[in-house]
């Protein structure tokens, strides 16, 4: 580690070497006059010492030989016989001839070495960078002083200076610097870094350092020997090329027209969008006048602007159409700056021109769109408001101010002046709990008219929340309901009345069908009666065929009364009687109560039963009745058919899983309409009730099963019923 007192050492040693040679060199030539009675030598030697030793030395050198001269002539007057004297100038001479040989073999190797250490050491100290060396360790072994002078530190010698540690270096870069440099140390290579030292000012400056090894014979590194070079001024040259080159990368990469121009206006730069946007070169634009770009209608518009901003150096704004190279005119914004020097007069202006036709079409659509909103809200036949968060409204659309006779200005005070004050205390309670929570508002209440009138409305707001989940505003609407109001209440008392209406018809439809359903059974009653008459009447009286005709009542009188039994039940909600019923004995008994009719109307009655037919779960006197009444309506229908037979086909099969079918088929005219034909009250007969079938079909529904009719070709009708079988055991 070399101290700073140790280079002072050094620096003293060399001057104690130039005074040594001076003193040898004027010795000899002190011997060499003395020898030869010549003082000449004297002033060669003082010649030759002041060249080669410097100045000082030279007149060091005068002075010991004036000196020496004077003991020369002492040493002359001393009385010494002649051969001695020629003795002691042979042995002087002799040693002035040694003297003189050693000195020159000395100075022919030693002064070179010493030339170059000390033009080594004057390059060093007087480089403009900080030079150092280090042991292999990597301990400073030599600093120059301009180490001492940039860090302002000094030292005492025997202490030693630390430099490029952690109290110098940057303390962003302190680690990677370390660590670079251990590794160098490690592997030997060279040393390369840039990084910030501080000043012993306490400023931070640039430096990249730099050092290589110095290795021996064998290849092992005796030391490093590096240099520290301030680049401060360099990174801020680079930084401020690199901020002008991205400055310029910007203007030109803008989307936009970048340009610069004089104090008086004339263009000094133009970016690669002007050329592109006006189809133009650079020798075309400053040759042409920029208002021959522009929209004839702005021209002198922009003219006045521009010159106003020339005269006044205010910053320059303003909209034009400007032809792009298509030849269409869009419209542009011009926006600049006046650069100023120190004293404030005006150097350049730097401006931007921006193509803003699309955003001027948006915001003409955007205009018209609010318009035709605005529009379409005051024209609407609702009453629209808006308020803020609180609750107060802020907004009434022209409407609502029609309505109530109001101002834009009275709009705050809409609640006080509209709301009927008997719903106010309602109003208010529902508003804040809606306010409170953000759910939507809705409440029907009274409001005032223009010409003093109290309305009933619906009222309904919905909040409106930003992107943060803030509620912004209430949006709400109001709809005159006064006169639905009005039509509802007069809905509800015709629905009353309708309701009556209702009740009596379907106590008239109960009871044509009570008449229905117990005229059948009276009426063969009536019938057998009179046959029992004749029977007995006759001569003589045929008591057999008034005895099976008085059965015949007996058993039409229980249908009857099972018929009436089956109404009260109906009253009393009590369901049919159903138990398995063999369909075949139920199709034989419901023929035989129509056998006198099917004589007197001349009809063929075939049957085509399935054998083995599964009993069907129903109640017996019901399905009687559907079978009756279907016979009926079959030998009705033939009525007015004499040109062709009258003949009514009764079938039976099975229908899928769990049915059984039954199906009435007649050879009269045919129904058009299969299907209205089982509604109440509609009949094709004259004197028909139309209520047959309407009570056919919701008994088989009622046993679970369904009642249709079909239209056959050429002539005639079927109908078919279906009811559900007595599930099989299994064993």
């Amino acid at each position: 580690m070399l101290h700073y007192g140790d280079a002072c050492a050094m620096k003293d040693a060399l001057s104690r070497q130039r005074y040594g040679m001076a003193l040898v060199v004027g010795g000899a030539a002190l011997l060499l006059a003395w020898l030869t009675g010549d003082a000449l030598w004297l002033l060669a030697a003082v010649t030759l010492i002041h060249l080669v030793a410097g100045r000082v030395p030279g007149l060091v050198a005068i002075g010991l030989s004036a000196v020496a001269l004077a003991f020369f002539l002492l040493v002359s007057s001393w009385q010494i016989a002649e051969e001695g004297q020629a003795y002691v100038r042979l042995a002087t001479f002799l040693a002035a001839a040694l003297l003189i040989t050693l000195f020159l073999r000395d100075r022919q190797g030693a002064a070179p070495q010493h030339r170059a250490e000390h033009e080594t050491r004057l390059i060093v100290e007087s480089m403009p960078g900080l030079g150092w060396s280090t042991d292999p360790k990597g301990e400073f072994r030599y600093l120059n002083p301009a180490v001492f002078d940039y860090t302002g530190r000094r030292c005492e010698p025997g202490q030693p200076l630390s430099f490029g540690g952690r109290e110098v270096l940057h303390p962003e870069e302190a680690d990677r610097v370390i660590e670079a440099w251990v590794h160098c140390l490690r592997t030997g290579e060279a040393y390369q870094s840039e990084h910030r030292l501080r000043r012993h000012d306490g400023v931070y400056r640039w430096f990249r350092a730099a050092a290589r090894p110095c290795r021996d014979s064998s290849g092992r590194i005796t030391g490093w020997y590096g240099v520290t070079l301030d680049i401060d001024d360099q990174k801020q040259a680079e930084e401020r090329y690199r901020a002008e080159h991205d400055a310029r990368l910007i203007v030109e990469s803008l989307p936009s027209l970048g340009w610069s121009a004089s104090p008086k206006g004339r263009f000094r730069y133009l970016n690669p969008g002007v050329f592109d946007y006006l189809g133009l070169s650079r020798e075309e634009i400053v040759r042409t006048d920029r208002f021959d770009w522009m929209h004839p209608d702005d021209v002198e518009r922009m003219r006045e602007s521009f010159q106003r901003c020339l005269k006044d150096s205010v910053p320059y704004e303003a909209e034009v159409r400007l032809r792009r190279r298509d030849g269409v005119y869009r419209w542009c914004r011009v926006v600049a700056q006046p650069s100023r020097d120190g004293d404030g007069r005006i150097i350049g202006w730097y401006g931007v021109t921006i193509d803003i036709d699309d955003q001027k079409q948006a915001e003409e659509a955007l205009r018209k769109s609010e318009q035709q909103l605005r529009l379409l809200i005051d024209t609407i036949p609702a009453l629209v408001w808006c308020a803020r968060p609180s609750g107060d409204p802020f907004y009434l659309n022209k409407r609502l101010l029609d309505y109530a006779g109001m101002s834009p200005e009275e709009a705050p005070q809409a609640r006080s002046k509209l709301i009927h004050p008997d719903d106010v205390p309602l109003l208010l309670r529902t508003w804040a709990q809606s306010v409170k929570t953000g759910q939507t508002f809705v409440i029907v209440y009274r409001l005032r008219r223009a010409d003093g009138t109290y309305r009933w409305h619906e009222g309904r707001a919905e909040p409106w929340y930003d992107q943060a989940g803030r509620l912004v505003q209430w949006y709400g609407v109001n709809v005159d309901i006064d006169e639905r109001l009005t039509a509802e209440q007069a809905l509800r008392a015709t629905q009353a009345q309708f309701q009556r209406a209702t009740q009596i018809a379907s106590l008239a439809e109960l009871s044509a069908s009570i008449a229905h359903e117990v005229n059948q059974p009276l009426a063969a009653v009536v019938t057998n009666s009179h046959a029992c008459q004749r029977w007995l009447a006759a001569e003589p009286p045929n008591l057999q065929r008034a005895r099976l005709t008085t059965e015949r009542i007996i058993r039409d009188a229980n249908g009857a009364a099972q018929v009436v039994s089956r109404i009260r039940a109906l009253f009393n909600r009590a369901g049919p009687i159903r138990a398995p019923v063999d369909l075949h004995e139920v199709i034989a008994e419901a023929c035989r109560l129509m056998m006198d009719e099917i004589v007197s109307k001349n009809v063929e009655i075939e049957t085509v039963l399935e054998p083995d037919l599964p009993a069907a779960v129903a109640d017996r006197v019901q399905i009687q009745q559907v079978l009756v009444n279907l016979i009926r309506n079959g030998i009705e229908a033939m009525e007015s058919t004499a040109e062709r037979p009258r003949s009514l086909i009764l079938r039976s099969r099975r229908d899928g899983a769990g049915k059984v079918l039954v199906e009435v088929r007649d050879r009269g005219s045919g129904v058009e309409d299969t299907e209205r034909i089982f509604e109440p009250f509609v009949t094709t007969k004259a004197q028909g009730m139309g209520m047959g079938l309407a009570i056919c079909r919701s008994i088989i529904e009622a046993h679970e099963g369904r009642l249709w009719a079909t239209k056959i070709d050429p002539v005639g009708t079927a109908f078919l019923f279906t009811l559900p079988v007595e599930p099989v055991e299994t064993a």
